[in-house]
This record gives C-alpha cells, sequence and structure tokens, in this order.
C-alpha cells in the first residue's frame, strides 16, 4: 500500500505509555508496537517526551525495545536533539524519518543536521515564529518557506513529509477546508514531496471522534493525501484507506482489498 502510517500510540504523553516505560516494561511496549505493525503501520513513531530530564535515556530505551519487536521503520519524535541522536545511533533503517521540522530558525538549526548526518526522511510542520496557521493562505506560505530551505541543504523533497497542523472544527469550523486545500495544492505543485498529517485533532472536542476522523481521512486522500501519524488500530480506520484507495483508482480491481478482505482486516 503506498499510503504512509505512521503508528502513534507509543507516546510518553499518553499516561499509560509513560508510566510502562518508566517501570521499563519491553512486554508492554513490543506488544504495542507488534499490534499497530499488525493492524498496517508502514512506520512505528517513538515519543519519549513524559519529563524532559530523562528524555534521552527513555528514547535510548524505547529504541531497542521497538526496533527488537518489529521491522519497520522508526519516526523519531522529539523537539531534543539529543534525544533524537540517541534513537538514531541506535537504529536507522531504511525509511527512517524525524518528527519534526518547522520554519522556526532555531528548530531548524538543531534539527536540520541530523536529517543530513543520517540521511533521514523529515516531517515538516507549517509552522514559523508566528505559531500555528489559521489560513490556508500561511500553511502555503510556509510550505514554500520549507521546500526553499531543503533545496538549499540538498534534501531530495521525497525525503519530505508535510504536516499541515490539523485544528479541531470544533472551535475553528473553516479549518478542515483548509487543510484539504493546501493538501490539494501541495500535491500538484510539489508532487515529489509526501504528507504525513496528525489527522485526529480535526475531531477533537466532539464525541464520537472516530466516525469524523475516518470521513476526514477519506477526504483527504481524494485530495491526493499519501500519509497520515494515525492510529492504525482506531476501528475502521484501515478499513477507509483501503476502501477510499479502490475508488480512486489507486487499487486497480481492488487487488490489495481483496487481499486484506481475505486476511480478516477489513471490519
Amino acid at each position: 500500500m503506498s499510503f504512509t502510517v505512521i503508528a502513534e500510540r507509543i507516546n510518553m504523553t499518553r499516561k499509560r505509555i509513560r508510566e510502562e516505560v518508566w517501570k521499563r516494561n519491553s512486554g508492554f511496549i513490543c506488544s504495542e508496537a507488534l499490534k499497530q505493525a499488525e493492524a498496517g503501520a508502514t512506520h512505528i513513531d517513538l515519543n519519549a517526551g513524559g519529563d524532559p530530564s530523562k528524555e534521552v535515556e527513555d528514547m535510548a530505551w524505547l529504541t531497542e525495545v521497538a526496533a527488537g519487536a518489529v521491522e519497520l521503520p522508526l519516526v523519531f519524535d522529539s523537539a531534543n536533539p539529543g534525544a533524537l541522536e540517541e534513537g538514531l545511533k541506535r537504529c536507522n533503517r531504511k525509511g527512517t524519518i524525524i518528527n519534526s521540522i518547522t520554519a522556526e530558525k532555531e528548530r531548524m538549526e538543531k534539527v536540520l543536521p541530523l536529517v543530513i548526518k543520517y540521511n533521514t526522511g523529515v516531517i515538516c510542520l507549517t509552522m514559523d515564529g508566528r505559531g500555528m496557521p489559521e489560513s490556508y493562505e500561511r500553511r502555503m506560505e510556509i510550505t514554500e518557506t520549507l521546500v526553499d530551505m531543503a533545496g538549499a541543504h540538498d534534501i531530495s523533497l521525497e525525503r519530505i513529509y508535510f504536516d499541515h497542523v490539523v485544528s479541531s472544527v470544533a472551535t475553528s469550523p473553516e479549518q478542515g477546508r483548509f487543510i484539504l486545500r493546501a493538501v490539494s495544492e501541495t500535491k500538484q505543485r510539489f508532487p515529489e514531496a509526501h504528507i504525513a498529517l496528525g489527522l485526529s485533532n480535526v475531531s477533537f472536542g466532539f464525541p464520537a471522534r472516530n466516525n469524523l476522523n475516518r470521513v476526514f481521512l477519506a477526504m483527504l486522500l481524494a485530495g491526493g493525501c499519501d500519509g497520515a501519524i494515525m492510529d492504525p488500530c482506531e476501528p475502521g480506520m484501515m478499513t477507509a484507506i483501503a476502501s477510499s484507495r479502490v475508488i480512486l483508482g489507486m487499487d486497480e480491481f481492488g487487488v490489495e482489498y481483496i487481499s486484506a478482505y481475505r486476511e480478516g482486516k477489513l471490519g
């Protein structure tokens, strides 16, 4: 499947994950990695941000455990360059991604050298020193800045994964439209680049959030989105990807869909 599924569950901002990491419960973390891989993840995201004073050592431990549990490439999710490098030194498989960089000068100066040194992919948040973008225009303005940055450092667009910073439609009803438009425009103008949105923010504040997440995911695929930071174990999400790809002609004759059905992977 040519859709990047960055599995988000191993995140130490989540209480249960944080507790189990600090207990050094390798069995629990292995189980989380395996469940996500079996559900269809293409990458496993690791966030060790439970306590800034412990982040480097926690990332080192998480990397060794997750890398031993699955053969998928890892996504190192941190604003701390020390934690990022600690993970990269332990596991830098083909397809490894750093999460993330922004158009902020300080963030760029800290993280970009690691992208270059380890030849990784990188998630680029369309944010700058002015903070979260509210409009479609601001997102595209920052996207252009990040494309220029990549070119200036000989980083091919194939290594770039844009995250246009999804906001909740509960507080900003127009945000869904802005994201869909930004994704479509980005893929038209920079077809070599990828998208990897943290899509579940769109439903924050609503009941039965899964309904909104699944529909938004299908709409994103129709707009050219080729990746997401998501929970592949969330009911219906992987089915939404497989179904959308059939309808959009990306899975000719439904070969992948039928295979997934026969394997019991579709709801």
